[in-house]
């Protein structure tokens, strides 16, 4: 079966449930659905206009609903709640794939009609939130122009008039952070004073004991393209070790664990380990007690950055240059990336470096040398 004729296919069931989701007719009075339903990295560079949403003179008598991603949920509950008045919670692999959950989870989100609904999401999916759009009843619906890296353009032509306004996006690569910034921007006609993210923490008595003067390596990454050798991270935790007498916190996720078990292999020395033994929540005070993080592209620098710490390092195959890595200086002085040689050598040319790998890298990670990342550690220690 071809791939075009199992998306046809697709989207003939896709739209044969639709037929049985009827939308509320009411409206309910001051009411905004704000739909999110990517990943944690992008969470994390969205949630800070929660708030100025919430406090702009022209949204801050609506009642806001969250419709975000579930693998976000108790990391938004804890950190969100102040500016969310109801959290609506979708598993996008189960949306996917399982048909009566897609058909239950779309009977629950159009249980309401709002006054205003925003998808303000620069790469709109056709059958996540763009067909919520479509199906939810609402006076007003904004999403961004989109580019097309999650949508085909016949599907974008067809949802584009889901929507009663479409804000214009610039083209050109820009720092996720700042695509979020230029779309609330003209959603609220008005310029933000926000600079970057930002986590505020309150005090939380862990499950665990943390060391004094640790330094933090995360392993894990969502695709093993963007996952540095393990035993290249084990020879950077005995250079941190031995050369600036940091403790060694090993961090990662369920998807880690063979990592976590090679590690050990490799790091003779004592360290901890909290691979897959941290919610979400955890791990923001992990990060925000660490000294040093050396990580590959994944969630954990985000967490980082937005928590001030001193001291960021990230390993970079490419992909998606420009969006989630590098953090542009004025967001972050404190961020340091390790590229891959064949974008090392041609940073001259950045525009032209994010044009080529925007949408994807097949560069190596591992081409990565430990001298490499040695060398930018003892530059910035």
């Amino acid at each position: 079966m071809t791939s075009n004729l199992k998306k046809l296919i697709k989207l003939l069931i896709y739209c044969f449930i639709n037929l049985f989701i009827s939308p509320s007719k009411e409206i309910k009075q001051k009411s905004l659905l704000l739909i999110r339903l990517d990943a944690i990295g992008d969470y994390l560079l969205f949630r800070n206009f929660i708030e100025l949403l919430k406090k702009n003179q022209k949204y801050k008598n609506y009642e806001i609903t969250l419709l975000g991603n579930s693998v976000w949920k108790n990391l938004s509950k804890e950190l969100d709640y102040e500016y969310v008045d109801e959290f609506i919670w979708l598993d996008r692999n189960k949306f996917n794939k399982d048909l009566i959950y897609r058909y239950k989870k779309l009977k629950e989100i159009t249980f309401y009609g709002y006054e205003i609904v925003i998808n303000p999401a620069y790469s709109r999916e056709f059958f996540y939130s763009d067909t919520i759009v479509k199906l939810v009843t609402a006076n007003e619906k904004i999403g961004s122009t989109s580019d097309v890296s999650n949508i085909n353009a016949w599907q974008k032509n067809i949802s584009n008039k889901y929507y009663s306004k479409l804000i214009s996006a610039k083209k050109e690569p820009m720092f996720e952070f700042n695509r979020n910034k230029e779309f609330f921007e003209k959603l609220i006609e008005e310029n933000l004073l926000i600079l970057k993210p930002k986590i505020n923490l309150k005090e939380k008595k862990l499950s665990f004991n943390l060391p004094q003067n640790y330094a933090i390596l995360f392993v894990g990454a969502s695709k093993s393209y963007k996952k540095w050798d393990i035993q290249k991270f084990a020879m950077i935790a005995k250079h941190l070790k031995d050369n600036y007498g940091y403790k060694i916190v090993l961090c990662g996720g369920a998807k880690d664990i063979n990592e976590s078990k090679s590690f050990k292999h490799y790091f003779n020395d004592e360290y901890l380990d909290l691979v897959e033994k941290t919610s979400l929540v955890e791990l923001l005070y992990v990060i925000n007690n660490g000294n040093i993080i050396i990580s590959n592209d994944t969630l954990a620098p985000h967490i980082a950055v937005a928590l001030d710490m001193k001291n960021v390092f990230i390993i970079f195959n490419g992909f998606n240059l420009g969006r989630f890595v590098p953090y542009p200086k004025n967001l972050s002085e404190n961020y340091h990336v390790i590229y891959h040689p064949e974008i090392e050598k041609n940073l001259d040319n950045f525009k032209k470096l994010c044009n080529k790998y925007r949408f994807g890298s097949e560069l190596n990670i591992n081409t990565i040398s430990v001298d490499n990342v040695k060398e930018k550690l003892d530059m910035a220690l």
